[in-house]
């Protein structure tokens, strides 16, 4: 190979892992946009384009208290009971930090929800970590985890 060939190559790589850096920062964009409503319309309005998000096998996790949610049908499932339990939700993102390796990859992003539950309005902060695998549909949640820092309560009824 050329140096100019070979120099092209690390460029084409490099590229690729930028390219799938910002796939994956817009699929947690996606899931936090799915997610948000309460507004104008429901909160989780697509279940099924939320499910979808994952592997078939995936991992979901926003309540330590909880057991995981697996596979597709159970991650389904708990979108659709969000859509009452928590009517009303906006979500933010920062300090992505995401590390690929080929066609897997981790990411760390600290995020802060505000959310309305039993009419009291609620902030809550802490850290999504998620695995990563890119599949024939693009990158999905093979595992996406919430880990709470802090929570209070906004507003009293």
């Amino acid at each position: 190979m050329t140096d100019a060939g070979a120099r092209i190559a690390v460029l084409e790589q490099r590229l690729r892992v930028l390219e799938d850096v910002r796939a994956i920062e817009q699929l947690a964009t996606t899931y936090h946009a799915l997610c948000d409503g309460g507004w104008a319309g429901p909160s989780h309005v697509d279940p099924d384009a939320l499910a979808d998000l994952w592997t078939p096998d995936g991992v979901y996790s926003i309540n330590a208290a909880r057991p995981p949610c697996r596979g597709r049908e159970e991650i389904r499932a708990q979108f659709v009971r969000l859509q009452t339990s928590m009517p009303w939700i906006l979500h933010t993102f920062t300090n992505a930090d995401v590390r690929v390796d080929g066609d897997r990859a981790v990411g760390v992003f600290k995020g802060i929800a505000y959310y309305r539950r039993d009419a009291q309005s609620h902030i809550v902060v802490g850290t999504y970590i998620g695995d990563f695998a890119r599949t024939d549909s693009g990158w999905r949640f093979a595992s996406w985890v919430a880990e709470l820092a802090h929570g209070s309560v906004l507003s009293a009824p």
